[in-house]
């Protein structure tokens, strides 16, 4: 039988799976694609633009607010404009070659593009020679972020397609996974703080604010390539990528090759005879038996796709199940009703809830795995085991009351989460918006038990660079404000994003004077929360605090409504989200 013809993706095709994704915060203005040159981003490259043109009604980009007289805005929820961004790795002799299609194909559409560079062995990245896998990967999001922020831009599109989830379903359940993990990627996802141990990784808050977007998800590779034969696109292969000796990931891609091919009725060339590796057979059985009525040539893609909807269905549960059991409580926290949380029955939706709430609370880097107690099975059952007992628990009614507070005893326990989170019971008087640690009142049924998470205390005394929470930000200011910087930013303890004012003439007086004097100002914990305090230290001035985080909670402790002496030269904000992207 002759081949079946691969149909080209068209623009109206792709314009649905651009809609699939679109940030939360909406499309911006303008929006960033990775192009290596390949033809993956190649395709990608050029369905954007086949878009953006149709639906801005030019066939070439305006720079905003230069828009032409009688050209309409495009419509709601579409970007504007398009720039290219290719990263040279300079790992490769083929590294020039890429570098000249992708800027190639932009000049072809007449984009702005943009080309960056890795400068191995200066800081702060390490020298070529221990480049692997994973500083190539770290080191070229690195150049993609600092593109982003050239640009100006919160979006990149990355044309990541369904074979890609399956290596990564594949390279996850070789890991030991769960279901969460074999969804692989997600077809739009918050960029992330990055790591703590890696200066080339690091995003830290404006990793919020940026979103990656994959729209080929649901797309397979042959369809790509041809799209890309359809139009006349040029692109260039990367050498390495079918080389099994170079990465897991490449053993995954020549494995599940060779599969596809033997299921061809042409005979196979000497190279295209070799045997998939045996070690990531076992991996492909088990997509494949997810769905045993699909046709073989889909299987796999289908299994992932069908894993990308159960964690989709999982994280709508969960936050809807937040929603329900969340109650107001100080910046940082997350206070939840135990009678809301009981309305949770699958363990698979708990595990998700306990991932999402110490992510939240956490002071590990949003988005970094060790923020959710690592993935840790153990860890994380053990705290679905303390929050839903398979073992009622006695009423605390029916508990003995302890003689000085004239209270019940809480059975419960305070315990460590993962992630530098503790997690507490409390009894919560709804009324009026107050908890209490250690039971309930006699006679008092307008209290509900429940359960607050909350940073860990910090050790005070610990060498180690990751538990240090007072931050000395002097030099930093000082630095900025010699550099022409209006401001100089510090993200406190993963949590709190703090803006100074660098423009020390216009600061007050006492404040100025300090720091001439060899004063110092610096970051420290506040409250059991852990909330950011700035005060001015050393100089010939006593200890004065000019800085808190503000916050209006009636009811509760340590509540800050009205800022403190001299907090003009300062911002707080609280940048964690508990959102599931």
């Amino acid at each position: 039988m002759p081949p079946s013809i691969i149909p080209p993706i068209t623009p109206a095709e792709f314009l649905q799976y651009l809609q699939r994704c679109i940030p939360p915060t909406g499309w911006p203005a303008k929006i960033a694609t990775a192009n290596s040159g390949g033809p993956d981003s190649t395709a990608l490259l050029f369905l954007l633009n086949a878009v953006i043109t149709a639906h801005n009604g030019r066939p070439k980009p305006v720079p905003p607010k230069r828009r032409p007289p009688g050209i309409p805005p495009p419509p709601p929820g579409l970007p504007e404009h398009l720039v290219s961004v290719h990263v040279n790795h300079n790992l490769q002799n083929a590294a020039s070659d890429m570098e000249r299609v992708a800027t190639a194909m932009a000049l072809r559409y007449k984009l702005p593009f943009l080309t960056e560079r890795i400068p191995w062995g200066e800081h702060p990245f390490p020298p070529r020679s221990e480049v692997d896998e994973k500083v190539a990967r770290e080191a070229r999001y690195c150049s993609l972020f600092t593109a982003m922020e050239k640009l100006q831009t919160d979006v990149i599109a990355f044309a990541h397609h369904a074979d890609d989830q399956v290596e990564t379903a594949i390279m996850r359940m070789s890991q030991g996974s769960s279901a969460r993990g074999l969804a692989a990627m997600r077809p739009v996802r918050r960029w992330g703080m990055g790591k703590k141990d890696n200066d080339y990784f690091a995003f830290g808050a404006e990793g919020m604010r940026k979103w990656i977007v994959r729209p080929f998800l649901h797309v397979s590779k042959d369809r790509l390539m041809a799209t890309c034969e359809a139009n006349k696109l040029d692109y260039i292969h990367d050498p390495t990528n079918f080389q099994p000796d170079m990465t897991f990931r490449n053993k995954i891609r020549r494995s599940l090759l060779l599969m596809d091919q033997s299921s061809l009725s042409e005979p196979a060339s000497p190279e295209q005879s070799a045997e998939p590796s045996s070690d990531i057979e076992p991996y492909i059985a088990r997509l494949r038996a997810e769905v045993p009525d699909v046709h073989p040539s889909r299987q796999m893609h289908e299994a992932v796709r069908l894993y990308g909807m159960r964690l989709e269905e999982t994280d709508s549960r969960v936050t809807n199940a937040l929603a329900h059991a969340r109650l107001p409580s100080p910046p940082s926290t997350l206070l939840l009703k135990s009678n809301e949380l009981a309305e949770v029955t699958s363990e698979e939706v708990r595990i998700a809830l306990i991932r999402r709430c110490l992510r939240y609370v956490s002071h590990g880097p949003w988005g970094a795995v060790w923020a959710e107690a690592s993935g840790g099975r153990d860890t994380l059952r053990r705290v679905s085991e303390e929050l839903w007992p398979s073992e009622p628990r006695t009423p605390l009614s029916e508990m003995p009351l302890d003689p000085e507070l004239g209270t019940h005893v809480d059975p419960r326990k305070t315990f460590a989460a993962g992630g530098g989170v503790l997690v507490t019971p409390v009894a919560i008087k709804l009324d009026k918006g107050q908890l209490r640690y250690r039971g309930r009142k006699l006679d008092d049924d307008s209290e509900v038990d429940g359960w607050i998470f909350t940073r860990a205390p910090p050790y005070r005394k610990s060498a180690c660079p990751e538990e240090q929470t007072i931050v000395d930000v002097t030099d930093g200011i000082f630095a900025a404000h010699a550099a022409g910087q209006e401001t100089y930013r510090v993200l406190y303890d993963y949590r709190f994003d703090i803006t100074f004012r660098t423009d020390i003439g216009k600061w007050p007086r006492d404040v100025r004077e300090h720091v001439t004097r060899r004063g110092r100002i610096v970051i420290e914990p506040d409250t059991k929360w852990v909330l950011p305090m700035v005060m001015m230290r050393g100089g010939v001035r006593s200890p004065q605090c000019i800085g808190k985080f503000l916050w209006d909670m009636p009811g509760w402790a340590g509540t800050r409504r009205r800022p403190v002496k001299y907090q003009s030269i300062m911002d707080m904000k609280f940048v964690r989200s508990l959102d599931a992207i």
